[in-house]
């Protein structure tokens, strides 16, 4: 009886414990890992990423130069990478090489990561309730 009982604890540890592994990044997460990511893969010149922030369906990027670009995640179409001279981009399919949502990402392997991670966002983001009493 007590191997038995043995056996039935590990079983639910081990399965909890897959599961917890297994469990999705909710926004905040996603988020901070774009904004973790983003920051080691980013090169321009001496120009750095200061932080990555969404406000409703807007993802802005502010920079060390005190510049920063706003790019919507309201769209329906799918993110693409684009090769460039500056590294990689991620930007929506359709849009201009200049309608980036995040640039000059050094390796192919992080622009494929962020990528995904903004996807997950977006998918996040496009089930989230409204809050802005005056957004769309």
């Amino acid at each position: 009886m007590k191997n038995f009982l043995l056996i039935c604890f590990l079983f639910f540890g081990v399965h909890s414990g897959l599961e917890a592994q297994n469990t999705a990044l909710n926004k905040q997460q996603t988020i901070a890992y774009i904004n973790k990511l983003y920051k080691i893969a980013y090169r321009y010149k001496e120009t750095k990423i200061d932080t990555v922030t969404v406000d409703g369906k807007v993802l802005t990027v502010f920079l060390s130069t005190g510049q920063h670009y706003r790019s919507d995640l309201s769209k329906s179409e799918p993110l693409v990478i684009a090769r460039v001279k500056s590294g990689y981009q991620i930007r929506y399919k359709s849009a201009a090489n200049t309608e980036e949502i995040l640039w000059a990402i050094q390796t192919e392997d992080d622009a494929k990561r962020l990528q995904k991670a903004v996807q997950h966002l977006i998918g996040i983001l496009k089930t989230e309730k409204k809050t802005d009493p005056f957004g769309s």
